[in-house]
């Protein structure tokens, strides 16, 4: 397996692999445009996982200065288990330690799988705060999840 920086040529095969899992949300946000404009910001926060040629696993961060964050760290389903993820996180934890980012987050349905995931890897939930969302530009469907 290698790691290496994300490109936009990837594109195509990132949307394969998020749409891959059942109730992963897709908005507008992940389209090819937008795509290309956070990876122009945050180029140096994202990651991908090629075994054999093929992208099996991805990892997007950025930040805004201040506080990172965490986007579609998805690795391919039978590969689940064998590091990948953790090295995916690693790479992106690192990149934004070494950019001075002091805290991270991430946001995830309350019952997906990954949860333990992260909890592994050494991130917590919290229950003194609570995530507010308020569609500002288009996507009527965001905030709502597709099975």
């Amino acid at each position: 397996m290698k790691i290496r920086p994300m490109r936009k040529d990837d594109y195509s095969f990132l949307v394969s692999l998020w749409s891959s899992f059942p109730g992963n949300t897709m908005t507008g946000a992940d389209s090819r445009e937008d795509f290309e404009k956070f990876l122009r910001r945050n180029a140096d926060y994202c990651f991908t996982a090629f075994k054999d040629g093929n992208l099996i696993g991805s990892v997007m961060a950025g930040h805004d200065s201040r506080r990172g964050y965490i986007y579609h760290l998805a690795v391919d389903e039978s590969l689940h288990g064998n590091g990948t993820g953790t090295d995916l996180m690693n790479a992106a934890e690192e990149a934004l330690r070494d950019a001075g980012i002091e805290k991270a987050h991430l946001f995830i349905y309350t019952d997906n799988s990954a949860i333990r995931f992260y909890e592994k890897t050494g991130w917590h939930r919290r229950s003194d705060i609570a995530v507010m969302s308020k569609v500002l530009i288009g996507d009527k469907y965001m905030g709502t999840r597709t099975e």
